[in-house]
C-alpha cells in the first residue's frame, strides 16, 4: 500500500458522536446512518479515510444522518472531539503489497486497574484473525478486543507487508516481506505480541513477547557517549541480550538473567556517564542513582535499612508479576565506598561489613529478585569485597578505559555538535586532527578541552572598559583556540612532559661512538617491544657511576619511544610517603600501564627508592620486595611494557637479587679521552676561539661525568673579573677534581 493513503469519490463532513451501542467499541469499525454508508461505499472492502487511518465502515439506523459513530478509544487517538465536524472519504486499496504477513502489536488491560491474567499468545491470534480478518491496520492505530471475558487494548506498532499472489504462485523472485505504514488483515496474517510497559499482563506462548527493553528511536552517539562502542556491545550482549527474550524462552534455556555489572575504569573515561544513559535508554522503571557514601548512616541498622529500601519495589512487584516484572535499576556510584572487603577496617563498628553483607543477600540470597539489574562504578576494583564480583551478582566486569583515535573523534562531535549546528566552529577546525593530537585524553577531559578553547574564544569578545558587544552568532571557535587549550589542558594519564623535561634539560649530546652504540642499542630495544609478539616484557638496567647521564638517557628513550604511557618513577616523586604509601604508588603506576598496549616505565635511581645507606647497611624489604615482582611480572595479554632503571651502585642491586631479573644491562660511560672531552665542549659552545678550546682541553686529566662537566663549564662563564674563561675553566676543574 502506498505510505499516503489516497481517498476516492466524494469525501463527507460528518459530525463525531458516540457508537449507538457500547458492544460496537469491540469491532473496530465505525459507524454512520444507511444513507451516508451508501454515499460513501465505492468499492470493496468498505473502507474509509479518516486523517490518517483507515477504517472499516459500516452501517447503524441509530447513527442520525450527517454523523459519524467512533469509539472513545478512535477518538482518542485520532484526536477528535464529540461533536467535532470530521472530514471522511471513501478509500480503495491499491497495489500488490497490501496484505499483512506480520502484525507488532503492543497489549495492556484496557481498565488499567484489573491485573494478573495470563493470556496464551496462540488462543489470542486465533481471536483477532477470527473478529478483525480484512480490516486495515495503521501504525500507532489502537483498538479494542474481548478475550474470554477481559477487554483488552492494543496499538499497532509494527506493520509488514507482503505479495501474496507472487507467494501463491511459487514465484522465486517474489519480494519479502517489508515494513509499510498500513495493511489488510488476512488468514495467513501472523502476529507478535508484546505486553506493554508497566502491564501486569502475562502473554505466554506462541509469539509473545517481553515488554519492550529498550526505549524506541535510542541512538547512543546522540545520548552523549562516544568512544564506548565496542564496551557497550559486550555490556548488552552479557546483561541485556536473555532480557530481550520471552520468560519462557529463558526457562528453556536453563538460565537466569544476569543481575548485576561493574564498571571501572580510570576518572573521567564515562563510566558514570554509560550507567545513567544506559538507564535512560532501557524502558523500565526510573533508575535509582546512588552515591556510595550516602548509604552509611551515623544511626545503628539505618545503613542496612537504607540498602532494603533500594529493592523494595522490585520485591513487591516481583511478589505480584514474577518474571513478567519490569526491569527495575540500582546505579551505585562510587561503589568501593560501600562495599570494601570485609574485614579490612578497624574502626570497631562493623558496620562496613554489615552493608556489603546486607547488599549481597539482596543481589543473589535466599529470595534472590530475577527483576533487577544491579550497576556499580569505582576506579578501585581491587577494593570490594571479592564475594560482590562473583557470577550471580556483579559478574559483568567492564573496563571502562582511555577512548582510542576513533572513540576520541566520537567525543569531539559530541561536544561540538551545538557549535556546528550554529555555524560557530570554524571552518579551520580539524576534528580528527584533533582526535589524533589528543592522546591519552578522556572524555572528560576532552570536554575540558573544547570548555578551554571556547573560553578562549568568549574572551576575545570582551572588552574590559565597554562590555560585551557582539552577537552569539558572530562567535567563532577557531584552530587557534584548539592549539591553546592543548597547552593549558594536560591528560591525567599518560606522559608527563613536565617531569621528563626536567630530567633532560641539557638535552643528550653525543660525545663519541660508545654513547651511539647506546643509543642503538636503545632503538633496538624500543622497537623489540613494539614489535615482538615473544617478549612483551623488556627491563633494561643502565648502570654507571653518578652524573654520568643515565637518567637523562632513559627519559629521552621513554618520550621519543611514541608510548602511550610512560611514566617516571623516582625517590623525588615519592617524597613524604611511608613505606606502605610507596610500595601503593609503585603498584599503581605499574597497573596503570597495563591499561595501554604500550607503555614504558623509568625507575629511577633504584638504591636510594630502597632506601640503601651503606651504614647498617640498611633498606626497605617491602619496596624491594615490590619491585622484585613488577620488574619481572609480564603485563597482561595484548599489552607491551619496557621498563629502565638506573643505578650508580651495579654491586648493591646485585646483592639485592635485582641484577638478574633484568633482560639486559647497559653501562652508561664518563667522558674517558680528550676527543670525548673537545666533543662535549663544542657542543656546550662555551669557547668562541678555537685557541681557548685547544687550551681548555688541557685540563683533561682523568674520566669525568657529563653532568660535572656541564657544571664546571657553567661555572667557567662566571665572574669575568677574575681571569680569562680558560683561567676559569681550568681551576673550575682543578677544585673539582
Amino acid at each position: 500500500m502506498s505510505a499516503t493513503p489516497k481517498p476516492t469519490g466524494s469525501k463527507l463532513t460528518l459530525k463525531v458522536n458516540k457508537l449507538p451501542a457500547d458492544e460496537l467499541a469491540l469491532t473496530n469499525k465505525v459507524f454512520v446512518c444507511p444513507e451516508d454508508f451508501k454515499a460513501l461505499k465505492t468499492g470493496p472492502g468498505d473502507y474509509v479515510l479518516i486523517k490518517d487511518f483507515v477504517f472499516t465502515v459500516d452501517e447503524h439506523k441509530s447513527v442520525p444522518k450527517g454523523n459519524i459513530g467512533l469509539s472513545s478509544v478512535q477518538r482518542r487517538f485520532v484526536l477528535v472531539s464529540l461533536n467535532e465536524p470530521l472530514d471522511v472519504a471513501p478509500y480503495v486499496a491499491t497495489g500488490d503489497t497490501i496484505y499483512i504477513s506480520s502484525l507488532n502489536l503492543e497489549v495492556d488491560y484496557l481498565s488499567k486497574n484489573k491485573k494478573g491474567d495470563e493470556i496464551k499468545a496462540d488462543e489470542l491470534t486465533k481471536v483477532l484473525l477470527r473478529e478483525f480478518a480484512n480490516q486495515c491496520f495503521t501504525v500507532e492505530q489502537r483498538f479494542v478486543a474481548d478475550f474470554l471475558g477481559i477487554n483488552l487494548e492494543f496499538r499497532v506498532k509494527g506493520v509488514e507487508v507482503v505479495n501474496l499472489a507472487a507467494f501463491a504462485k511459487g514465484d522465486e523472485n517474489a519480494p519479502v516481506a517489508e515494513k509499510a505504514q498500513r495493511g489488510i488483515l488476512h488468514g495467513k496474517s501472523l502476529f507478535v505480541i508484546e505486553k506493554a510497559a508497566g502491564s501486569a499482563l502475562k502473554i505466554v506462548g506462541g509469539n509473545a513477547q517481553a515488554p519492550a527493553l529498550f526505549r524506541p528511536k535510542w541512538n547512543f552517539e546522540s545520548m552523549g557517549i562516544g568512544g564506548l562502542d565496542k564496551e557497550f556491545s559486550d555490556i548488552f550482549r552479557r546483561a541485556f541480550a536473555s532480557r530481550v527474550f520471552p520468560p519462557e524462552v529463558v526457562q528453556k534455556l536453563g538460565i537466569k538473567h544476569v543481575k548485576g555489572m561493574l564498571l571501572y575504569g580510570p576518572p573521567g573515561t564515562g563510566k558514570t556517564l554509560m550507567a545513567r544513559q544506559i538507564g535512560k535508554m532501557l524502558n523500565g522503571k526510573e533508575p535509582q542513582i546512588v552515591n556510595g557514601p550516602e548509604i552509611l548512616n551515623k544511626y545503628v541498622g539505618q545503613s542496612e535499612e537504607n540498602i532494603r529500601n533500594l529493592f523494595k519495589a522490585a520485591e513487591a512487584e516481583y511478589k505480584e508479576k514474577g518474571d513478567y516484572s519490569d526491569l527495575h535499576i540500582i546505579i551505585f556510584d562510587e561503589i568501593d565506598a560501600i562495599c570494601k572487603q570485609r574485614g579490612s577496617r578497624n574502626d570497631g563498628t562493623g558496620v562496613q561489613d554489615t552493608v556489603v553483607n546486607q547488599l549481597l543477600s539482596k543481589i543473589d540470597g535466599v529470595d534472590a529478585l530475577n527483576n533487577i539489574l544491579v550497576i556499580g562504578m569505582t576506579n578501585r576494583k581491587d577494593l570490594i569485597d571479592e564475594a560482590l564480583l562473583r557470577p550471580g551478582r556483579l559478574e559483568v566486569h567492564m573496563e571502562i578505559n582511555l577512548p582510542d583515535e576513533k572513540g576520541r573523534l566520537q567525543i569531539f562531535r559530541i561536544h561540538t555538535a551545538a557549535m556546528k549546528n550554529n555555524n560557530s566552529l570554524g571552518a579551520d577546525v580539524d576534528l580528527e586532527d584533533l582526535a589524533a593530537r589528543t592522546k591519552n585524553f578522556s572524555g572528560a577531559e576532552i570536554e575540558g578541552l573544547v570548555k578551554s578553547a571556547t573560553s578562549f574564544a568568549l574572551n576575545r569578545q570582551i572588552d574590559v572598559s565597554d562590555g560585551v558587544k557582539v552577537k552569539a552568532s558572530d562567535i567563532q571557535v577557531t584552530k587557534a583556540d584548539f592549539d591553546r587549550a592543548l597547552d593549558e589542558i594536560i591528560p591525567a594519564f599518560g606522559v608527563d612532559n613536565e617531569e621528563f623535561s626536567n630530567c633532560i634539560r641539557n638535552g643528550i649530546i653525543n660525545y663519541g661512538p660508545r654513547v651511539e652504540k647506546l643509543l642503538n642499542s636503545f632503538a633496538t630495544f624500543v622497537n623489540q617491544v613494539r614489535h615482538s609478539n615473544r617478549t612483551p616484557l623488556v627491563s633494561l638496567l643502565l648502570e654507571g657511576t653518578a652524573g654520568s647521564g643515565k637518567t637523562a638517557l632513559a627519559a629521552k628513550v621513554a618520550t621519543e619511544s611514541g608510548f602511550p604511557y610512560v611514566k617516571l618513577i623516582s625517590p623525588e616523586t615519592l617524597i613524604g610517603y611511608s613505606e606502605t604509601g610507596r610500595c601503593t604508588k609503585i603498584t599503581k603506576i605499574f597497573e596503570d600501564s597495563y591499561k595501554s598496549p604500550l607503555s614504558c616505565i623509568v625507575v629511577d635511581d633504584l638504591e636510594r627508592l630502597l632506601d640503601y645507606v651503606r651504614i647498617g647497611p640498611r633498606f626497605s624489604n617491602a619496596v624491594l620486595q615490590t619491585l622484585a615482582v613488577l620488574l619481572k611480572k609480564e603485563p597482561p595479554s595484548g599489552k607491551r611494557l619496557l621498563i629502565i632503571s638506573t643505578t650508580s651502585n651495579r654491586n648493591i642491586i646485585q646483592d639485592l637479587e635485582l641484577a638478574e631479573i633484568f633482560t639486559a644491562a647497559l653501562a652508561v660511560p664518563q667522558i674517558s679521552s680528550p676527543d670525548e672531552f673537545r666533543r662535549v665542549l663544542e657542543e656546550l659552545q662555551t669557547f668562541e676561539s678555537p685557541a681557548d678550546l685547544d687550551a681548555a682541553i688541557r685540563a683533561f686529566k682523568t674520566p669525568i661525568s657529563i653532568k660535572r662537566l656541564i657544571m664546571i663549564t657553567e661555572m667557567a662563564r662566571q665572574g669575568k673579573e677574575s681571569g680569562t674563561i680558560v683561567q676559569r675553566f681550568h681551576q673550575s676543574m682543578q677544585d673539582n677534581s
